[in-house]
């Protein structure tokens, strides 16, 4: 075997290694940003706070007093009634199904809703339950508010629909106050799909950075990753306004503390960008956190109503950028890797051009 090709082989094996090194962090990015594609699920009854929906109710309707809001578009009801009123929510059926009272709020076992209503898997509800059967109250809350899954909200989006009509129909949810029969009433709303038009800007973000990849010019490739960072900060920074601001019907503390931490994040990978010269690995996680937020806004393109906290313009925006940034950080993470395999292989090649010219030196002396 020449020293030369000691040489290729001591090269193949160097960029052999650099390959196995990049290969598992770009798997490990695609399956993290893969587990984003499927948020907020729920296997019962749809999804969990969705940030988009094709139909949305609205509450026209409530008795005196009591504060009713529809949550998740058009799959929760949310009540909140005064201290020392006394609200029982009936079921399908006509039976009770929740009661409010000043010490807080009880779920009846015997109640068909109580059964359609067991996460995560709904349960049958027996045949023998009627409008009649006994209740079997068990407390769930001691506050004075309650949210609860009811199908009469989206019923009738099952109902065929006038082309172009935006109404769907009204829905109620009847109840009794202080003994007095009364109902909580309210529209259903559709909205068509947004247009396939708003994922343009993101394949065409992708093919620029597919264009340049291809020059392999080492300046150009951490202007864009720069560029494409800036860009996709600005898009994780919108999405987690968008998810963490907005109420269910009020925003809770986890939604708080969950923007903070974003935040958090977008600040320090800020000042890396600003201060220093980031890597290829720095590049990977800011793309893994785009492609995450993205994929928590991507419904926003599939849906027409947006449930968020931004213009639904905003959010799609917002979305793009994710995808398109992110996607595209990831080829420029890939090409700074290999380049900075060849050039270690580079560095490995001269240090054995050095060694052998010693060695022939050392042999003319001996000689």
């Amino acid at each position: 075997m020449t020293p030369n090709d000691a040489k290729c082989m001591d090269r193949q094996r160097v960029r052999g290694r650099g390959a196995t090194v990049t290969a598992p962090l770009l798997i490990v990015a695609a399956a993290v940003a893969l587990l984003g594609l499927f948020p907020g699920v729920a296997a019962a009854h749809g999804p969990v706070a969705p940030i988009a929906s094709s139909y949305l109710a609205k509450v026209s309707h409530a008795p005196a007093g009591l504060d009713a809001k529809v949550v998740d578009g058009d799959q929760r009801m949310w009540l909140r009634v005064p201290r020392g009123q006394n609200v029982v929510v009936l079921d399908y059926r006509g039976a009770p199904y929740l009661r409010f009272t000043a010490a807080g709020v009880d779920v009846n076992h015997n109640s068909a809703i109580y059964y359609l209503n067991q996460t995560p898997v709904a349960e049958v509800p027996p045949a023998n339950l009627t409008r009649s059967t006994p209740p079997s109250w068990h407390r769930v809350s001691a506050a004075n508010t309650y949210s609860w899954h009811d199908g009469r909200l989206h019923a009738l989006a099952t109902v065929a629909r006038a082309p172009g009509a935006s109404y769907v129909g009204r829905w109620t949810v009847p109840m009794s106050v202080d003994g007095r029969a009364a109902t909580v009433a309210g529209g259903l709303w559709h909205a068509d799909d947004p247009s396939i038009a708003w994922l343009w800007p993101a394949l065409v973000i992708i093919g620029c950075v597919l264009a340049a990849w291809r020059l392999h010019r080492a300046e150009l490739d951490e202007l864009l990753a720069r560029i494409l960072g800036f860009a996709a900060l600005a898009g994780v920074t919108v999405g987690a306004v968008a998810r963490q601001l907005h109420g269910r019907p009020t925003v809770s503390a986890f939604q708080i503390v969950g923007l903070i931490l974003i935040l958090a994040f977008v600040g320090w990978a800020l000042w890396r960008m600003l201060r220093r010269r980031p890597g290829y690995f720095f590049y990977l996680v800011v793309a893994v956190a785009a492609l995450w937020q993205g994929a928590e806004l991507f419904p926003t393109l599939l849906d027409g109503f947006v449930l968020a906290a931004v213009p639904a313009f905003v959010a799609r925006v917002a979305a793009v950028v994710c995808l398109g940034c992110g996607i595209g950080l990831l080829v420029i993470v890939f090409a700074m890797s290999q380049r900075r395999n060849e050039d270690a292989a580079e560095e490995s090649g001269d240090w054995d051009d050095d060694r052998e010219l010693d060695d022939e030196r050392a042999w003319e002396v001996e000689v």
